[in-house]
């Protein structure tokens, strides 16, 4: 099946170009700030900048895809946005430690603090899909310890929504089957009533948070390969329907399905397991090493 990206025609090329020439600006400042601002970045409390500069890194490896930047430049964007989050999430849940950040061979210590923004369960559901996409066990177990009393510490924990929570208790159960209960999270999950959403809430939850979630299950469940790929090609084009109507509504929405990038990725790591290539979540995606990256050249030799 021929999927339509409606970003993707070679006369919009150097408009994304030049947004990914911005990022690239970013990333060299990012770099150097180390260096010459070590001691304030170190010293720097009362706000987590890397779940800020974690957006940056994401719409850096947004725009290197949109502009056609080898994989490998688009890798590089991606594992500094995983590196973040995961910086992010470790002086929330671990304030008494200072925790180590690094871009390619620089690095600097930062201290942790409880946090107030950035620690929504969607955000840690977002990191939770990073860290299955990198197989990496081990920040999946630490990023377990993340619960309902961590949560609240959002200045926005009473804007999260019943679907969020029972996503939240779902992804839990799967992380630790062997002392949680999966039937149970999932029966909560589907009674959550999302009869009463109207406008945006009601398109999101029923074109992106749903079909995210199927997919997940159909990894974790076992289901066979028609069944996930089904699941995965269905979320995909509401993905795709979500970021149209974006940008039908003068929303430039350049984003990529990486919700869906760790089952995706497990599901071909483990079972062999590969979907169409669609332009919200390209094949190499799945199956090239995310380890493989190299820093973008100088914004000016772009």
């Amino acid at each position: 099946m021929t999927q339509v990206h409606h970003y993707g025609s070679f006369r919009e090329h150097d408009f994304y170009l030049g947004f990914y020439r911005e990022n690239v600006e970013s990333a060299y400042f990012a770099k150097s700030a180390f260096g010459v601002h070590k001691a304030h970045l170190e010293s720097m409390t009362g706000d987590s900048w890397e779940f800020e500069w974690s957006r940056r890194w994401i719409s850096g490896f947004n725009f290197a895809l949109h502009a056609k930047r080898p994989h490998n430049e688009a890798r590089w964007f991606l594992h500094q946005a995983y590196n973040y989050r995961l910086v992010h999430f470790k002086r929330h849940l671990f304030p008494q430690q200072r925790h180590e950040l690094r871009i390619d061979d620089v690095a600097i210590s930062r201290p942790g603090e409880r946090l107030s923004h950035g620690i929504h369960p969607s955000d840690w559901y977002d990191t939770i899909m990073l860290a299955l996409a990198y197989n990496d066990g081990e920040a999946l177990a630490w990023l377990d310890e993340f619960d309902e009393q961590a949560m609240n510490y959002d200045a926005n924990a009473r804007f999260i929504q019943p679907l969020q929570l029972a996503e939240f208790h779902i992804v839990k159960a799967i992380l630790k089957p062997q002392s949680r209960d999966l039937v149970q999270a999932i029966q909560a999950y589907m009674q959550v009533d999302v009869s009463g959403e109207s406008g945006k809430d009601a398109f999101y939850t029923h074109n992106y948070s749903l079909p995210k979630i199927d997919c997940l299950l159909s990894v974790f469940c076992h289901e066979d390969e028609q069944t996930y790929c089904a699941k995965m090609c269905d979320a995909l084009d509401k993905f795709a329907a979500c970021a149209k109507k974006a940008d039908q509504d003068d929303d430039l929405f350049p984003d990529f399905a990486l919700a869906l990038l760790g089952p995706a990725r497990m599901a071909y790591r483990n079972k062999g397991y590969l979907i169409p290539d669609h332009p919200y979540l390209p094949q190499w995606l799945i199956t090239e090493d995310l380890h493989e990256m190299a820093a973008p050249p100088q914004p000016d030799s772009l």
